[in-house]
Order: C-alpha cells, then structure tokens, then sequence
C-alpha cells in the first residue's frame, strides 16, 4: 500500500485510477489490484444508487460526488451529462465527449439531441479539469451560454454545468452564471 501512496497519492487518486496502471505500481500484488477495481466498482454503483433514487436539483451534493468520483483524478478531460424528468429525476447518465490533457468539444447539438432522445426536461452537464484547477476559462464560459440557448429552444433547462477538479468544483449556477 506504500507504494501505492508514494506513487498515486491519495485515496481518490487510487481508486480513480486504470487497472493497468495499478498492475504498473503493483507488479506482483494481482490480488490487491483487483480489490482496487472490485471497490472503485461498488463506489460508482453506490454512488449512481444515490443518484439515480431522489431529484437531483437542487440537492447537488450527490450530483458533485458522483462527478468528483468519475472524473476528478482522470488524466483528460472528458464531459458527462445527467439526464433528468420534469421532476429532476434521473432518467440517464451518459460520456458526452472525450478530449485531452487540457480541452473537451461538447457539441451543444449532440447534448439537445440526447435529451430529446430520452424525454428529458432538464440536464446537469459537467466535465473535468486535470491540471486540478476548477476554475472555468473564457471557453468554459462561452460553451454554457451556447448549451443553455440550444437547450432553452427546445424547453430543456440547463440545470447546472460543473467543472471537477481534484482540488474543488466550480458551479455555475452556485456563481449567477445560468
């Protein structure tokens, strides 16, 4: 387990990361790594349980920790959408897009085309930022008010759009930006 430490930090760096990167620091301890994987496996489910049983918004505590546990230690930026009902309910959680170390393209279409494929009334859209830093850049900004419009002509509402970091989430509507 040092070693593990000594390599990935702590414990959410841990359980966040790859199968072959924890058999890479742990060559000869299989056993350990697949409790690792087993015990990352039954926090997502716990954590999509707790999601997936009550309306979501505004009570966004659950929503960041489901989030922070998908994305916050990932080494690029992917983007998540939580698709909701009319009365914030979770009908789908969905990977919107994959990018790099430093951007993700979240097509606004894509988004509104996701929730009208599932009925949805409103969506929480979230992506990372591994540099650790949650704070939103001018394109962070300018893609919400693209989303916000797009979903807005078809009735979907833009609940909120999350940047997970490992040192903090940023809202924007916590901020008066939706």
């Amino acid at each position: 387990m040092d070693r593990l430490i000594d390599e990935l930090g702590e414990a959410a760096a841990i359980l966040s990361s790859s199968q072959a990167r924890l058999h890479r620091v742990l060559p000869n301890e299989s056993h350990v790594v697949e409790l690792l994987v087993a015990a990352r496996r039954l926090l997502l489910h716990s954590l999509g349980q707790e999601v997936s049983q009550r309306p979501l918004f505004p009570d966004d505590r659950a929503v960041q920790r489901y989030f922070r546990a998908h994305m916050a230690h990932a080494s690029v930026e992917q983007a998540r959408v939580l698709l909701l009902d009319s009365k914030n309910g979770l009908l789908r959680g969905d990977v919107v897009a994959w990018g790099t170390v430093d951007r993700v393209n979240i097509s606004p279409r894509e988004l509104v085309r996701r929730a009208l494929d599932v009925g949805a009334a409103g969506m929480i859209l979230a992506h990372n930022h591994p540099s650790g830093d949650a704070t939103p850049s001018s394109s962070d900004i300018a893609i919400t008010r693209d989303i916000f419009r797009a979903a807005e002509l078809f009735d979907i509402r833009l609940l909120d759009h999350l940047i997970i970091a490992r040192y903090g989430c940023y809202s924007f509507r916590a901020h008066g930006q939706l």
